[in-house]
């Protein structure tokens, strides 16, 4: 229990104090079906437990919503139910259901956005850098890169440097292949693979790489 300290009201959000600390942000809407006084006593779990019950449905629903327009990961999903205001144990509840009903499915998403991707000139590197930032756990991300063999790779950076190389010709061909080089490498290829997409690519110069971070 604690005391509640300040409430701020706009249009569309409340913020709830209790003991002189943040305790709540809540959409108006729902302030207004549970209001609040200042310098009441409340008993925040039973407060925001009665919120959640209230939040539960349109939730869920608007979690469907944003599925049929896009494949979505449990943390994407998560992130945008929070940020259209539904409370953190909403959120999570919602994802719950929907990975029980096989409605969201972390490892089904990151294989399939893998799949689409490995001839779009983009390494493993990258691709598992895409995955961690759409929320998607160390383990499956390394997973969904297994279909990911070294000659799809080397085939893909192989034609990505054929279509960089032109830009680089006409200089000091040891900075030519440096700079292609290190333009297969921020396209997240691994160096062995960058190397002999190089040298497929007819540039001329040092083959030496070993330096290269």
């Amino acid at each position: 229990m604690g005391m509640i300290t300040t409430i701020e009201l706009t249009k569309r959000r409340a913020v709830i104090y209790v003991d002189g600390v943040v305790f709540l942000r809540v959409r108006r809407k729902e302030y207004d079906e549970l209001p609040l006084n200042e310098g009441d006593e409340l008993d925040e779990e039973d407060y925001t437990n009665r919120l959640c019950a209230r939040q539960s449905k349109e939730a869920y629903d608007a979690a469907l919503d944003m599925l049929a327009d896009r494949d979505m990961t449990s943390a994407s999903l998560k992130s945008a139910l929070s940020r259209r205001g539904y409370l953190p144990p909403v959120a999570q509840s919602v994802c719950d259901r929907l990975i029980e009903n096989r409605l969201i499915d972390d490892k089904r998403f990151a294989e399939r956005f893998v799949e689409l991707r490995q001839d779009g000139g983009v390494g493993r590197f990258a691709l598992k850098r895409r995955l961690r930032a759409k929320g998607i756990d160390e383990q499956t991300a390394s997973e969904a890169l297994e279909q990911l063999d070294d000659e799809s790779q080397l085939e893909a950076a192989t034609a990505l440097a054929r279509r960089l190389a032109a830009r680089y010709q006409g200089g000091d061909p040891y900075a030519a292949r440096s700079k292609l080089s290190q333009a297969l490498a921020r396209r997240g290829y691994a160096w062995d693979i960058v190397r002999e997409a190089v040298d497929r690519a007819g540039l001329e110069g040092d083959d030496d790489f070993d330096d290269a971070p």
